[in-house]
């Protein structure tokens, strides 16, 4: 799966429908965003932030290269297993709608430590476990932690980084996440194949005591500004069809990644009963390609003459990679990754950076929207497929799959032309 989501944009005023997009929200009586204040964010407290998001998104993912063993370990079914990433994304898809409602008093530094120390003892208390249940119970609680740690951490990023600034930031903060994302599952793979599936819990939850303490030296008057959402808000949001078939575009782009990468562990294990976790960890290695997608997104739009065009391109690689599942050889599977991984990250960089320029206004609003649909197909698409995976095997599973992922260009091509134009012109 991707990183975590934290769109950044410029201003961009636009029409639409022969109104100004704003005038649009304004009708609809959105609340007025709070003055943002920019506080200096030195070169070491932004290592500080980097380091803690790379570490803390390490956890996150986890268990994905290992689910198989894990299987083994504890003789639960596939589905049940695959509940060990689903279980602790849709925390993180619920937050902007639930945690709106407690965090957005609370300094940024407060809640990151006290968030820290909940997370450094969840994966110490998983290293004890010995029961299957007690480890999807505490993947579950480590759900409801994470949102407060990304949430304090991309305050950091944007409220103590100029206007000009700030853009790049966010950039490296996207580019942490994805590091960790790649990093934590063949991390995983070498201990539990060296060691044993636990010692991976046992020493990602040792790495954060250094966060824990480094924190200590952030500025603490950064306050957490969370977008909180109710559904009158987001009904109102997704009326607009540039937002609406933004979203849907990208739930069905993330259902189908987040499903492609859930199940690829299992078909490897199928290909090869004695295949290592770390053998099955190295498929991640294609991830790494979202880094250089991501910070040349801008440019390949430019490239690409619009939005709508860039995602095109897009889609069109990630099906292109999906169909190289159809293939046995492992070599092709790697291959498979990082043309899915690649396909992925343009759709989600592309778009993330689409609905900013598009909200002149709200943007904390439309991105908590983003926030959610993004989260929680991925916990949805972690999981589903394991539902028919047994009866109808790996390639009908990828038809499937690819047959839904032609569905995201009706809403791709659902984008208005002169609004994406106008985007690729303010690039």
């Amino acid at each position: 799966m991707g990183s975590a989501p934290f769109p950044g944009g410029r201003n961009t005023r636009i029409r639409h429908h022969g109104l100004d997009v704003y005038r649009v929200l304004e009708k609809n009586r959105f609340p007025t965003p709070s003055r943002q204040t920019y506080l200096k964010l030195s070169k070491g407290q932004l290592y500080v932030v980097l380091l803690t998001t790379f570490l803390a998104f390490c956890t996150l993912y986890t268990p994905q290269p290992i689910l198989p063993q894990l299987v083994t370990e504890f003789g639960v079914t596939d589905a049940s297993a695959a509940l060990l990433v689903t279980f602790t994304l849709i925390p993180l898809g619920l937050a902007p709608i639930v945690y709106g409602y407690f965090l957005q008093a609370v300094p940024a530094r407060t809640m990151l430590r006290i968030a820290l120390a909940a997370l450094i003892l969840d994966q110490w208390l998983i290293f004890l476990s010995t029961e299957f249940w007690q480890i999807l119970f505490l993947r579950g609680v480590q759900g409801l932690i994470l949102p407060a740690i990304f949430t304090s951490l991309m305050t950091y990023c944007a409220s103590m980084s100029s206007p000009r600034r700030v853009r790049s930031v966010m950039g490296l903060y996207v580019a942490a996440t994805i590091v960790g994302g790649f990093s934590s599952r063949l991390l995983s793979g070498y201990l539990a194949t060296t060691l044993g599936w636990e010692w991976v819990f046992l020493v990602l939850g040792t790495t954060l005591v250094a966060p824990l303490f480094l924190t200590g030296k952030l500025k603490a008057d950064a306050q957490i500004n969370f977008a909180r959402l109710d559904v009158r808000t987001i009904f109102r949001i997704v009326k607009i069809p540039e937002y609406r078939n933004a979203y849907l575009s990208l739930m069905i782009m993330f259902f189908v990644f987040a499903g492609v990468l859930a199940l690829t562990p299992f078909h490897v294990r199928e290909m090869d009963p004695g295949v290592s976790s770390f053998t099955i960890s190295l498929l991640y290695l294609g991830y790494i390609v979202g880094i250089p997608v991501a910070a040349f997104s801008d440019h390949i739009t430019r490239l690409l003459g619009g939005v709508r065009n860039t995602l095109l391109f897009a889609l069109g690689i990630t099906m292109f990679g999906l169909g190289l599942a159809q293939t046995t050889s492992f070599a092709m599977l790697f291959l498979m990754m990082i043309i899915l991984a690649a396909g992925f990250f343009l759709v989600h960089s592309v778009l993330s950076g689409y609905l900013n320029d598009v909200a002149s206004e709200h943007k904390g609003v439309v991105n908590g929207i983003y926030v959610s649909a993004y989260y929680l197909s991925g916990a949805i698409g972690s999981w589903m497929p394991f539902l028919v995976y047994e009866d109808i095997g790996w390639r009908t599973n990828m038809l499937l799959l690819l047959l839904l992922l032609g569905l995201s260009i009706i809403f791709i091509l659902g984008l208005a032309r002169r609004e994406t134009e106008k985007v690729t012109r303010d690039c």
